[in-house]
């Protein structure tokens, strides 16, 4: 079982601090029933609990944390007597973001959405619900050119579990290639729509660019999502997932091209003397990486494999020879 990520174990005990000091008398199963977590997942929060308090963190500034006779005690941690609320700037900031989201095409939850931002607009002065309607009216999110009718069509076919055969620009290998998927979960990501299927070409789930499908028909097969699927693993964590046959890539970036830290998803990183970098990330192919290497000119250089050292050297002499014509 993955390990638990730090932001869902914080979120947790921000809220279990709370609820155990207002039920004092809750047993231990009681509380792992109310936060479905098991006892060691508690016994490990409450020790965490015991190094944490506040500055200068001295015997008497810690939170007193502990289990006896089958209770959680909790003391010294009246500031998290009541759980986090939204200050009125982070309410507002959510409203103006929710409801530009709100209004993008094909996007299913709008409804629950807007429900949720009327609820959070009722929890604001009624001049900064105005406030924020305007400014979110002056805001525009859109994901890539998609059209509805297609993002209705893969949507039908995730919902339904119908194959797909879908005609695919890939921009890493620059060629057209047509296959078969089984659509398992559509997602906005990064500023654009985003395809995740089993790709029967390679025999592995894939990431697709909506933007990039030219076209999607249905092949008059169905079928039965794979029982190790999860969605949250694309939702709450890293959204491209390397394959076990990736190639692995290391690059050393001048400060002129640490950009490149923002735009590629890498694995390791290392700071080297000077503000340079050394970062270490796996990619199926080469071709988007070459284009990326070039646009950055002497700032980036590649430290292995040789192979894209050399497709770098004679993309830089073809374009170098077009440019003396």
């Amino acid at each position: 079982m993955p390990a638990e990520r730090t932001t869902e174990r914080l979120k947790r005990i921000l809220v279990l601090v709370p609820w155990v000091i207002a039920n004092p008398d809750a047993t231990v199963e009681e509380v792992c029933e109310r936060f479905a977590i098991t006892r060691e997942e508690l016994v490990s929060d409450v020790d965490v609990l015991m190094m944490c308090g506040l500055p200068p963190f001295g015997p008497g500034d810690l939170i007193e944390a502990f289990i006896e006779e089958d209770h959680v005690q909790i003391g010294m941690a009246d500031y998290l007597a009541k759980p986090p609320r939204l200050t009125r700037a982070e309410a507002i900031a959510l409203l103006v973001m929710g409801r530009a989201v709100a209004a993008l095409p094909g996007l299913e939850e709008a409804a629950s959405l807007r429900s949720a931002l009327g609820k959070l607009a009722g929890a604001v002065s009624p001049g900064e619900a105005e406030r924020a309607a305007e400014l979110a009216d002056s805001v525009a999110v859109e994901l890539g050119a998609t059209g509805d009718d297609l993002l209705a069509e893969l949507r039908h076919a995730v919902d339904e579990h119908v194959r797909l055969r879908i005609d695919y620009y890939s921009s890493g290998r620059d060629e057209m290639t047509t296959r078969d998927v089984d659509p398992l979960l559509l997602c906005a990501s990064l500023g654009y729509w985003y395809l995740i299927a089993l790709d029967h070409q390679s025999g592995e789930e894939r990431t697709f660019r909506v933007d990039r499908i030219r076209g999607a028909s249905q092949t008059g097969a169905s079928f039965d999502p794979p029982a190790g699927f999860d969605p949250s693993r694309y939702i709450e964590g890293p959204f491209f997932t390397p394959s076990p046959r990736d190639l692995t890539v290391t690059l050393e970036l001048d400060p002129a091209a640490a950009w490149i830290r923002e735009v590629v998803p890498f694995e390791n990183e290392k700071e080297l003397p000077g503000g340079r970098y050394r970062i270490e990330l796996r990619t199926p192919h080469f071709a988007w990486l070459v284009r990326l290497l070039l646009s950055a000119g002497e700032a980036a250089s590649v430290v292995e494999p040789p192979e894209l050292q050399e497709a770098v050297r004679e993309a830089a002499a073809r374009a170098l020879a077009r440019y003396e014509r």
